[in-house]
């Protein structure tokens, strides 16, 4: 038995329905049948709030607005739950963590700097990140609570002003 998918070309009605709100139904197929995902988005400046029926089943996710890859990371998490996988909701809610802290900490580190963001088993401080200049030395590692938490310490750590600490040369 094949698992149910949804072409890459109806990926633009899931780009479509994520810009602009609203409603949708998204077809989800295999080959000896087929399915529609009802799909609900609300949006706000940062967020797309999403709701999703399909059949018995259903679900939510929230996704952050700017990220080019959130229609292909709805598309799988639809595909997920067609499928049956049902910790798909849990991976959703630590791939949109991992990606917001992603995009915080690209704020606050500085030119010429990469931070590499990873999820932790300590559910005390569950995101982690290493900081790196671009000939790949490390200038910072650190691990957070949240994303606030997260950039408060790699700032600590980065802090222009105090020599020694978390340089890079």
């Amino acid at each position: 038995m094949s698992e149910f998918s949804i072409p890459l070309h109806r990926v633009m009605l899931l780009q479509h329905t994520l810009e602009q709100g609203g409603s949708a139904t998204c077809q989800l197929r295999r080959p000896e049948i087929s399915v529609d995902a009802k799909i609900n988005v609300e949006n706000d400046d940062d967020t797309h709030y999403i709701k999703v029926a399909l059949g018995p089943l259903s679900s939510s996710l929230k996704l952050p607005r700017s990220p080019s890859t959130k229609y292909q990371f709805l598309r799988e998490f639809l595909q997920d739950l067609a499928n049956g996988r049902t910790d798909s909701g849990a991976q959703a809610e630590e791939a949109v963590a991992l990606m917001e802290a992603q995009e915080y900490l690209d704020e606050i580190i500085q030119v010429g700097q990469i931070a590499y963001v990873i999820s932790t088993t300590n559910p005390e401080r569950p995101l982690g990140v290493v900081v790196t200049n671009d000939q790949g030395e490390v200038c910072a590692a650190a691990t957070g609570s949240c994303k606030e938490h997260l950039a408060e310490v790699v700032r600590a750590k980065l802090r222009p002003d105090q020599e020694g600490l978390g340089e890079c040369a």
